[in-house]
């Protein structure tokens, strides 16, 4: 009980800080909401009881207008707050989905790659709109519950002037229709928790469907009939899901249904035999029946129900605030970082394994990259070499051993000041449907440089200069039919001319050319050195031409460096280097 109490305060308390008048349109909309009913509970028998009695056609005009300008007036009131909720609410779900993009983006890296979040991120966006109606859901709830009890007062004594067991009649009634009611939603929760991997496949494939980057493929291929039979399949096992839930649900609701029209049926004979022996009037007959309809179904029913419902969407809701809860607290020091002064990173007995594996991908990686230096970092695939760049850039901490700054471990520099250090271009770096200028400039400050020389030097300023709205230009046709589909290697440059741009000490280019034509390949080259100008760079390619610019080469086998130095030492040196870089070169010699 503490846990649904904690997680309705924590909704609220949000809500309440972002806008202060909601309570007030809140607690309004409970009062006249209880109020509402009596209109038709108590007046109508005053009407009766003038229409059996003297007639008087002042008081039935009187008792009419009460009836209808009462009804109308309070219809009026709800509908204006019902509207002002609407609005309230509908921010409060954009900030609440906001919230939850804000955590996907701010969450430790390692977390974003593992199945489990995965799950937990898609649970917490159904769970709180699909399923639980988010905060709109939750204030209908407890709206109905306080509400639904306040009405509840005044009707139990009404009845109870006639007869106490119609009271206990109409209890037990709805108690057997609110425990169907329960069933039936014991099996939402069934099918919220069985299908969230099952609507992501199905959201997988929907996404190859409609995305253009499969379109070849689909139709070269033929993947049509793979990809319907996939979908077909996974179709038929939320089918499974969903109806076995269905056929439970509708055999609990017939339950529900049957023990409401019984609790009618004794009413109304109960009422009408008392009515015949002259024990109640017309018009006490109308009341109790009134008011034994709003008890059953506006006021125990609504109790239940919204009990009930509201237990559920907690339920649901919960995934949303598990979710928030998730360890994102990058572990970061205090210490500040000079960016314009020298630095030097070195690896001291470095090793890695990934969260949950047991198995190392890095063991005893040692080596030290001085300041201006141009490191080439090559191996097989798999030797982990991008894993060596994400932990130079703090996506994930080492297992053992330290990554030293300038001789303190980088943990103990403030995280956000240390990644001001880092220009970094990955292999499957993403470009967003924004202009150029902003995908350029994303997340820069004053440290920025100047965007036309980062044009320039990644090779990407003849392109622009020929598009109508130059940088600003949008990419992609996301959201703008006018957008640009920039190809493989002028989407890598784009990537490039942010590295250059952000104006970084440090410059990581994780396969920069791998998109890139020999010439353009050939032209990023020769712009090597103002690219990276006297800044630290690292530098992984496939492509080990690439190396003959760099001052030192590492070669990654096996889990670790193998061979260390410059280009002429290690094609002497007959190793790992020599034969790969052979094997490639003959390639390009042998005619």
């Amino acid at each position: 009980m503490s846990k649904l109490f904690s997680l309705i305060g924590f909704f609220y308390k949000t809500a309440f800080k972002e806008r202060s008048k909601y309570p007030y349109i809140i607690i309004s909309y409970i009062v006249l909401s209880a109020i509402a009913p009596f209109i038709n509970i108590v007046v109508p028998k005053y009407l009766i009881d003038e229409l059996m009695g003297d007639r008087d056609v002042n008081r039935i005009i009187v008792l009419v207008l009460v009836i209808i300008f009462g009804n109308l007036i309070f219809a009026i009131i709800l509908r204006i707050l019902n509207q002002i909720r609407a609005e309230y609410e509908d921010w409060f779900g954009r900030y609440f989905d906001m919230m939850l993009s804000r955590k996907a983006m701010t969450m430790k890296f390692s977390h974003t790659e593992e199945q489990k979040t995965i799950d937990a991120e898609k649970k917490a966006e159904t769970g709180m709109s699909w399923y639980s109606g988010g905060i709109r859901g939750l204030s209908d709830s407890i709206i109905g519950i306080i509400s639904a009890l306040i009405t509840l007062i005044g009707v139990v004594y009404i009845v109870t002037r006639v007869s106490v067991w119609l009271i206990l009649i109409a209890f037990i009634s709805v108690v057997i229709n609110s425990f169907a009611t329960y069933k039936i939603n014991k099996e939402k929760q069934y099918v919220f928790e069985m299908t969230p991997a099952i609507n992501r496949y199905y959201s997988y494939i929907y996404q190859k469907i409609i995305n253009r980057e499969y379109a070849k493929e689909i139709r070269l291929y033929d993947a049509k009939q793979l990809i319907e039979k996939k979908a077909v399949d996974n179709a038929k096992e939320l089918n499974k899901i969903d109806n076995n839930c269905a056929s439970k649900s509708f055999r609990w609701g017939i339950l529900g249904t049957v023990s409401l029209a019984l609790n009618y049926g004794i009413t109304y004979s109960w009422l009408g035999i008392k009515a015949i022996k002259g024990e109640i009037s017309v018009a006490e007959f109308v009341l109790c029946v009134t008011a034994l309809e709003t008890f059953s179904n506006t006021c125990l029913t609504a109790i239940i129900q919204n009990v009930q419902a509201l237990l559920v969407k907690c339920f649901f809701m919960g995934a949303y605030t598990e979710f928030l809860t998730i360890d994102d607290d990058v572990k970061t020091g205090e210490k500040k970082v000079d960016i314009q002064k020298n630095h030097e990173i070195e690896f001291r007995n470095v090793s890695f394994k990934y969260p949950g594996s047991q198995e190392y991908v890095l063991e005893g990686i040692n080596i030290k990259i001085k300041d201006g230096e141009k490191l080439s970092i090559v191996g097989m695939n798999g030797a982990g070499k991008s894993t060596f760049v994400k932990l130079i850039c703090r996506l994930y901490d080492v297992t053992d051993g330290e990554i030293l700054l300038d001789g303190i471990n980088i943990q103990d520099y403030d995280y956000e000041e240390y990644k001001k250090l880092l220009s970094v271009v990955f292999q499957d770096f993403k470009l967003f449907s924004y202009t150029i200028d902003k995908n350029i400039k994303i997340g820069t400050s004053e440290n920025g440089g100047n965007i036309d020389e980062a044009y320039h030097l990644s090779g990407i300023d003849d392109w622009v200069s020929l598009l109508e709205k130059k940088g600003e230009t949008n990419l992609y046709k996301n959201y703008d039919s006018n957008g640009v589909e920039p190809s493989g290697g002028q989407a890598q440059k784009i990537a490039i001319a942010r590295a250059v741009y952000h104006n970084s000490p440090v410059i990581i280019l994780d396969e920069p050319t791998a998109a890139l034509d020999p010439v353009a390949e050939y032209e990023v080259y020769n712009h090597f050195n103002g690219l990276i100008k006297n800044k630290t760079a690292i530098y992984i390619s496939h492509r080990l031409s690439s190396c003959k610019f760099c001052d030192k080469i590492a070669v990654f086998d096996n889990k670790s460096i193998v061979e260390y130095g410059n280009h002429d030492e290690l094609i002497n040196s007959g190793g790992l280097y020599s034969k790969m870089y052979k094997t490639q070169a003959k390639w390009y010699t042998e005619e």
